[in-house]
């Protein structure tokens, strides 16, 4: 891993990266960084000692360690800058490298740079009434695809421990144009021996609270995180950004009570019937079930009356 050394100087020089409204980065600053004629974003982390710093770290190590595994599904772009090192980006179906530098900054690592993506947040394309549902949907039932590949890496590779834990809207960059959607944050994700790192659907006060035998909590003196990652919390993080998307806000913060009213709702619309119970089995007992293939079932009246007409029922 290669480690570019930055002063304090040249990164307050670099140009903020500015975000679309409502989407945050709690972790970090990011930067626009230009690199030997390419232009990277470098992530520089607010916090750079203690266990969630050396998570970090190990969980950057362990993705370039195993970059061939990785790599046969996606291209995550690693470059450690100044004080810490590691920013990567997963991008669906192509072959490539994991490549990693870092960046010390006045001698210590703090940041990590990786590569730029020229996309729209998830979030924001979801959100955007000039974009047609069909292409919405064709995003969502992408994340579904990337999900059934990591399920083949951890089947056919030694990653039997890979998953992206923090999904949600604003991790995901769609470039329109290609029609490609692309992962952020991938250091967060969970792999080999690191610990788990929080999500933002994956807390106490979400809709798997109201399962707590599928979903395994964890004490916070062991882990970073409210619950153990794996396959159920991943494909739960999944089906509650579909929701989230048909409900017009938060579905994972409703009560029980008020989440049966919802799904009930899309039954009486005539919403897909294997489509509703993925959604039910979030919250019941059982292993979570991808529901990427029956997202071409829902159809724009469907998806309108859901957004529009629900809470005015």
């Amino acid at each position: 891993m290669q480690i570019i050394n930055m002063s304090k100087t040249k990164l307050n020089s670099l140009e903020p990266l500015i975000l679309p409204k409502n989407v945050t980065s709690t972790e970090c600053e990011l930067f626009k960084y230009p690199y030997y004629g390419k232009e990277k974003l470098l992530k520089k982390l607010h916090r750079t000692d203690g266990i969630i710093f050396a998570n970090k770290l190990y969980t950057i190590e362990a993705l370039n360690a195993n970059k061939d595994n990785i790599g046969l599904l996606v291209i995550a772009m690693f470059l450690l800058v100044g004080v810490f090192p590691t920013n990567e980006s997963l991008y669906l179906e192509k072959k490539n490298t994991i490549e990693m530098d870092s960046a010390s900054i006045n001698k210590k690592i703090e940041a990590f740079t990786m590569k730029y993506i020229k996309g729209i947040n998830l979030s924001v394309i979801l959100n955007n009434p000039d974009i047609t549902y069909e292409e919405k949907i064709h995003y969502l039932k992408s994340i579904g695809r990337i999900l059934e590949q990591m399920q083949n890496i951890r089947k056919y590779t030694n990653l039997n421990n890979f998953y992206l834990g923090d999904i949600h809207e604003d991790n995901f960059l769609v470039e329109r144009d290609k029609q490609e959607i692309y992962i952020v944050d991938l250091d967060s994700c969970k792999i080999a021996g690191n610990k788990s790192f929080p999500g933002r659907y994956l807390t106490n006060s979400s809709l798997i609270k109201y399962n707590n035998t599928k979903y395994q909590t964890l004490s916070q003196t062991d882990d970073l995180a409210d619950y153990k990652i794996d396959e159920n919390t991943d494909i739960y993080c999944y089906i509650i950004m579909i929701l989230n998307y048909l409900y017009d806000g938060r579905v994972d913060r409703l009560s029980l009570d008020k989440f049966y009213d919802f799904i009930n709702y899309l039954e009486d619309i005539k919403v897909n019937i294997e489509l509703i119970e993925c959604f039910n089995k979030i919250v019941v007992g059982g292993n979570n079930i991808n529901p990427c293939n029956y997202l071409d079932t829902l159809t724009p009246k469907q998806v309108a009356g859901a957004r529009r007409l629900y809470k005015k029922k």
